[in-house]
């Protein structure tokens, strides 16, 4: 592969992330704007709530769910020309999406009808909702990843981001989740902060600067 089609490569893959990125963090955004997030519900309060409010919250993770696709194929640009480590992250990232993309998909395919027979049969949506469940926290996973990525480009004399400012946001992403944690701020809101990650990473592949 030629430097300069390597080059395009990076900076593309660089520009999903980054597009990945903002749609996810937009869909976080509505997500607390409904109310679906950083509120307390009982398990029957969050029926009732997914039932009325399904149009909006089907909407919002049809979005979620592109976000994964896009991040998947910014993964595979990034992994064809990249080195040993970081080829096994981005593969493992590609399939932590690739779930979080099943986890979607099964979601918006298979919550509401479970929803209308709830009152009478409660064990099919609890049934689903376990099964998403668990590919959803597999594919969660995917941040822990994308720190050890975001902090292999930090620290490698070869990597993307220049080491203060990439150590920087690091120490300030974690400050956000221990702060936010301490003061009883939901997860799901204080979490978005991680997507940082991503974000810087994309952008620095973008601009294609060495250190």
């Amino acid at each position: 592969m030629t430097e300069s089609k390597q080059t395009n490569e990076n900076r593309i893959g660089g520009l999903f992330l980054i597009i990945g990125t903002l749609v996810l963090l937009t869909t976080i955004y509505f997500e607390y704007r409904i109310g679906w997030i950083g509120n307390s519900r009982t398990d029957n309060e969050t029926i009732e709530f997914l039932i009325s409010n399904w149009e909006n919250l089907k909407s919002i993770w049809a979005w979620q769910m592109c976000s994964h696709f896009i991040f998947i194929v910014g993964y595979l640009l990034l992994l064809k020309t990249a080195i040993l480590v970081m080829r096994i992250l981005w593969s493992i990232l590609v399939v932590c999406s690739l779930l979080v993309v099943v986890a979607f998909g099964l979601t918006l395919g298979s919550y509401y009808p479970a929803l209308e027979i709830y009152n009478s049969e409660p064990v099919i949506f609890e049934t689903i909702r376990g099964g998403i469940g668990y590919l959803y926290q597999f594919g969660r996973f995917g941040l822990l990843v994308f720190a050890v990525a975001f902090l292999l480009e930090t620290l490698n004399k070869n990597g993307k981001i220049p080491k203060i400012l990439g150590s920087s946001l690091f120490i300030f992403i974690i400050l956000v989740l221990i702060i936010g944690y301490a003061l009883g701020v939901s997860m799901k809101i204080i979490g978005a902060a991680f997507f940082l990650l991503p974000l810087a990473i994309g952008y620095f592949y973008f601009k294609n600067v060495d250190k």
